[in-house]
């Protein structure tokens, strides 16, 4: 538990072959204090080391060092519920994913849910990624760059068996797709210097800190489209052409407004910028200053939820600014900054 009172929960992502069993069982071996239970999309097929399970009790395994694991056999809802009302007593849950699904599914959960939302909290987004793999899964599986997309910590692992130039090379190309996670490299997903838990990436305070150090690229350019009030799209005008590759791509677009925006017509704009592009916008993180509010506001979004939450006060003489990062596909730069500058009172 921590001092929300809600158990915290670690997702881990990343495509076929990555290592995330062993990622989890590291985990497990680094925080022995702590009493976990694991959910596992693919247990039986790869699944936590054999040597650690020793029995069977209904849909949970009991691990040899007291935790529990299940498989996500009847929806995500359905098996928390049942870790709940088990007899088990845990204080951190880890959930892995099969390789090839995008995760805001599972965020989705602990965003839109009311009664998982009063019991859990997201922890951390990790995102295994292979070195030797890792371009080739991305050019093949839209997949690899959407779980990129929404992590928080992301390990470039197997790193041990690429040149070092290489290695440079593929952080690059990472850190373009997602400059606000935190990055690691590894061999055999071994994290003993790496914090991994408790690190509350959801968290207003992170959050903050990670929005202000956005260093923003140099912006795309896309050509600018017709929006109407009922359906405000980010995406760029799908009759121009450009090649595949760019078609394809995900990016970061950091913006920043000088001072305080009206609240409701950012909020209305918001939910429908998310709703009609759940597909093109993986991920939002802001700091908002609204007109007659003395604190900022933390913005955070997965897909179409967003939560908008009380951060520090402004400071006397602070100039007041909004600064939001959109992390997805295709995004139209220009109309995201014309709307934004339109709720500055």
């Amino acid at each position: 538990m921590n001092n929300t009172g809600k158990i915290p929960v670690t997702i881990l992502t990343g495509f076929l072959g990555a290592g995330k069993t062993t990622l989890l069982n590291n985990i497990i071996t680094k925080y022995s204090a702590k009493k976990f239970a694991v959910i596992e999309n693919e247990f039986g097929e790869i699944g936590i080391d054999g040597g650690l399970i020793v029995g069977n009790i209904e849909s949970m395994y009991e691990l040899s060092n007291g935790c529990i694991c299940c498989n996500l056999s009847e929806g995500l809802t359905n098996t928390l519920n049942n870790l709940l009302t088990s007899k088990y007593q845990f204080d951190n849950l880890l959930i892995e994913t099969t390789g090839i699904a995008d995760p805001s599914g599972v965020i989705d959960n602990f965003m839109a849910y009311e009664e998982i939302y009063k019991k859990f909290i997201v922890d951390s987004v990790i995102c295994l990624a292979d070195a030797q793999t890792y371009e080739e899964s991305a050019e093949e599986q839209p997949e690899v760059h959407r779980q990129l997309a929404v992590a928080d910590i992301i390990i470039l692992n197997k790193i041990e068996d690429v040149t070092p130039e290489y290695g440079e090379h593929i952080k690059k190309l990472i850190r373009s797709v997602n400059p606000t996670a935190k990055l690691y490299c590894t061999s055999h997903a071994k994290i003993d210097n790496i914090d991994i838990l408790d690190t509350f990436a959801y968290s207003p305070e992170n959050v903050e800190k990670l929005v202000v150090d956005f260093k923003n690229a140099t912006p795309l350019k896309f050509d600018m489209m017709d929006f109407n009030d009922n359906a405000p799209s980010f995406a760029a005008n799908p009759k121009n052409k450009h090649n595949d590759a760019f078609h394809h791509s995900i990016v970061s677009e950091g913006f920043t407004v000088q001072g305080d925006m009206d609240e409701k017509m950012f909020v209305e704009w918001l939910q429908g910028v998310l709703q009609y592009n759940s597909a093109s916008v993986f991920r939002v993180k802001g700091i908002i200053s609204f007109a007659g509010r003395d604190k900022k506001y933390i913005l955070q979004s997965v897909r179409q939820y967003f939560f908008i939450e009380e951060g520090g006060d402004w400071k006397d003489g602070e100039q007041r600014f909004s600064k939001i990062v959109f992390i997805g596909k295709k995004l139209n730069r220009e109309a995201i900054e014309e709307y934004l500058e339109s709720f500055v009172i």
